[in-house]
């Protein structure tokens, strides 16, 4: 009895998902097949759907009788974005809008995120967000007020972000250049590549060399990541990677993402984030991001990375996280779960 029920069951998901491939041939006939229930099949992966009451959402893979779903509208929940659903919930529909912004950017597959690009030491840490949270919230008790994770280099964050602050916030920055001081801009740049792990020995290295031998091209990055501070559009993204790539380093790695990316991070981290590679692509895999990475700064990556960044800012404010300090320093210390 149990094999033919079993057996039965079968059969009527057959003649269903049979039905629905006919239909589906011709397509809509009116606005409102739109809104009429749908059944799932592999062949949905990465279609929009529409939740009766989770709104828009991207279906990121399909195992009969499963469907896995990103929405939107479920980031800060404790359980993240994503939602098991039978193939044939009646709350699903074919949403009419099969472009989105936000949910372009997610990428599809299983429940697990696909292996990172980066260095080999990433190559297996394939952990899902969820478990990366869990990981934290375990050898972190505090969470981010912990002692512990705030010495783990978040410390001195918030340090050079003061420096930052001090010497170029407000009108400080421009008034420091109109007044020609290259080398106390020269200077406190210099400082502020020096106090993160975020550019590397030799990215540090590269900048000091360019600032010491060319200390009006510090001031030509100064100026260019104000104006890109003040109004951060491609345009001003590409007027800072060229005042960067002109410092005069010998060679050296300058035109690198974290040199690009470190000066807005620290003038504005309620706002901006910086990109180091092997930590930024680890948690887009974790997150299943389409971060349309490349090792040469653009703005399609970064404006990828910016989304990223603010998906995981309101994940992590349920547990207390206030700004991309917070998210770069749990990126960072959540690189090597094993």
């Amino acid at each position: 009895m149990r094999q033919a029920s079993v057996t039965a069951a079968r059969r009527i998901r057959v003649m269903a998902e049979s039905t629905w491939r006919e239909k589906s041939k011709s397509g809509p006939t009116d606005q409102k097949d739109y809104n009429r229930g749908m059944l799932l099949t592999p062949k949905d992966i990465g279609t929009l759907v529409e939740h009766t009451v989770w709104q828009r959402g991207k279906v990121l893979d399909v195992t009969p009788p499963y469907a896995i779903i990103h929405f939107t509208s479920l980031l800060a929940t404790p359980q993240g974005p994503e939602r098991k659903l039978r193939e044939d919930a009646a709350q699903i529909s074919k949403s009419k809008v099969q472009s989105d912004p936000e949910l372009d950017l997610i990428g599809t597959g299983g429940g697990k995120p696909k292996k990172s690009k980066a260095k080999a030491k990433a190559k297996g840490l394939v952990h899902h967000l969820d478990e990366a949270i869990a990981w934290f919230e375990k050898t972190y008790p505090n969470k981010f007020e912990d002692e512990k994770f705030v010495d783990a280099d978040l410390r001195n964050k918030r340090a050079a972000h003061d420096v930052f602050v001090a010497n170029f916030g407000g009108s400080r920055g421009q008034k420091l250049i109109d007044q020609g001081k290259h080398a106390e801009i020269a200077d406190v740049l210099d400082a502020l590549f020096k106090a993160t792990n975020i550019p590397s020995t030799f990215e540090v290295k590269a900048v000091h060399k360019g600032l010491k031998k060319g200390e009006e091209a510090g001031t030509h990055v100064l100026e260019s990541a104000l104006a890109f501070i003040a109004k951060p559009d491609q345009g001003k993204f590409a007027a800072l990677f060229e005042a960067i790539a002109q410092l005069p380093s010998d060679g050296g790695k300058v035109l690198t993402w974290p040199n690009i990316t470190l000066l807005p991070f620290l003038a504005d981290p309620k706002k901006f984030m910086a990109l180091k590679p092997t930590n930024t692509e680890l948690m887009a895999a974790r997150m299943n991001f389409d971060l349309r990475y490349t090792a040469t700064p653009n703005w399609p990556t970064f404006d990828a990375m910016q989304r990223m960044s603010q998906f995981l800012l309101q994940r992590l404010q349920t547990i207390g996280a206030k700004d991309m300090f917070d998210v770069q320093a749990f990126m960072w210390v959540t690189r090597d779960l094993t």
